[in-house]
């Protein structure tokens, strides 16, 4: 359309270089996008990719080395549990430490989000009755190994990806 390799370049927000090779290429072959390179073809459909995702995604304290193990039972394809752990990183999902937090089931959830707004529009002079005291009474619950979850960034505390924790779990300390 007459404008220089430059102008396109700025209007696309892409270097120069770029511009004019891909230019030279359509010039040449009539054709814009990459040929076929050479290589070891995936192993893995993106049909078998999605499904490995989203079995993570449902369910993140899944191991890689029992899906690959279901996988080749279900599929003609067999898979090493690294091939696993690649796709999942690909897709964004990181092996990581599951946090942990108190459970709280979905009815005191609400109970408790209402008397936090009941709260916010106190007066001053109410809260001025009120006694906070800075004692933490710490519990022992459950196993003390660490469990492992395949999620994304900024997941961490989303329902699925915590270990949950209940009162009096086999006695505790006051500090």
């Amino acid at each position: 359309s007459g404008k220089s390799v430059r102008n396109i370049a700025k209007l696309i927000n892409l270097s120069h270089s770029t511009v004019h090779c891909v230019l030279k290429r359509f010039k040449e072959e009539n054709w814009i996008e990459n040929k076929v390179r050479k290589g070891r073809p995936a192993k893995l459909t993106k049909r078998y990719q999605r499904f490995i995702i989203r079995k993570f995604v449902k369910d993140p304290c899944l191991s890689a080395l029992k899906v690959s193990t279901e996988f080749n039972e279900k599929c003609s394809t067999s898979i090493s549990p690294e091939t696993v752990r690649r796709l999942l990183r690909a897709a964004g999902l990181n092996e990581r430490y599951a946090r942990r937090k108190f459970f709280v089931s979905a009815k005191n959830r609400k109970l408790r989000l209402s008397f936090t707004k009941s709260m916010l529009n106190k007066p001053e002079t109410y809260w001025n009755n009120v006694l906070f005291v800075d004692e933490s009474k710490f519990y022992i619950f459950g196993s003390d190994g660490r469990i492992m979850v395949w999620r994304r960034k900024n997941e961490e505390l989303n329902p699925k990806n915590l270990v949950g924790t209940v009162k009096y779990g086999g006695g505790g300390v006051f500090v």
